[in-house]
């Protein structure tokens, strides 16, 4: 599926499919919380919401969210990212002549991080949309 990248969102389209969107919010929320994070799930008409609380990254705080849009045979997944890098980044840039080349390297350390979850994240789910769909998500196959 293609993946589109807006400024700090990126999200994923699927089709046909038949998922059992409560399995894969559960998975996607397990994710997060292997990676150390506390979650907060929020259900609505319009889908599923899991929001991190913010957790330091690299000694900065980071909030994310992944977002479950859609129905069983047509489904989005969006990942989020709070602005936190970017604004220690710019931040950095405009007080390097002050000494703010620390909060540039501490901006560049989070987003190099932030990065490396998006696309293990985006791995994650890829692998587990076959166990939440069709026949797989009726429980006769367990996931890995």
């Amino acid at each position: 599926m293609p993946l589109v990248r807006h400024a700090l969102k990126t999200q994923k389209r699927w089709t046909a499919k038949d998922a059992n969107l409560d399995l894969l919010t559960e998975k996607i929320e397990s994710f997060f919380k292997s990676k150390g994070f506390k979650t907060k799930r929020n259900v609505s008409p319009q889908g599923y919401k899991i929001s991190t609380v913010p957790k330091h990254v690299r000694d900065v705080k980071a909030g994310i969210k992944a977002t479950i849009l859609g129905r069983p045979h047509d489904f989005m997944v969006e990942l989020s990212v709070g602005e936190t890098s970017r604004f220690s980044t710019l931040l950095g840039l405009s007080t390097i002549p002050f000494g703010g080349g620390t909060l540039v390297l501490r901006g560049l350390k989070l987003q190099e991080a932030l990065e490396r979850l998006e696309k293990e994240f985006w791995v994650y789910v890829e692998e587990a949309i076959p166990y939440v769909t069709g026949s797989h998500s009726k429980g006769n196959v367990q996931s890995p």
